[in-house]
């Protein structure tokens, strides 16, 4: 592969892991698990719940998208 093409496979996977993270952040009720994380464990800072929040939020991207990178290549090479 030449270095062209690995430099957009990055760019296109580095993409998609922005997409992912934006809906992930996006779409996951920030609110609703500050209240229920404070219920479970009682009184959190904001700067606290901001680092574990972006911690999720970040994990759960490179999840997803280490899990459709995974997917994408599988079938690439199943049809080669």
């Amino acid at each position: 592969m030449t270095p062209a093409k690995q430099a957009g496979l990055w760019l296109i996977q580095f993409l998609s892991f922005i997409l992912i993270f934006s809906a992930c952040y996006l779409l996951l009720p920030e609110v609703y698990l500050f209240e229920s994380f404070s219920d479970m464990v009682g009184f959190i800072t904001e700067q606290d719940w901001n680092d574990l929040f972006m911690l999720t939020v970040l994990c759960v991207s490179v999840l997803i998208n280490t899990l459709l990178i995974f997917v994408i290549a599988r079938q690439k090479k199943k049809h080669d």
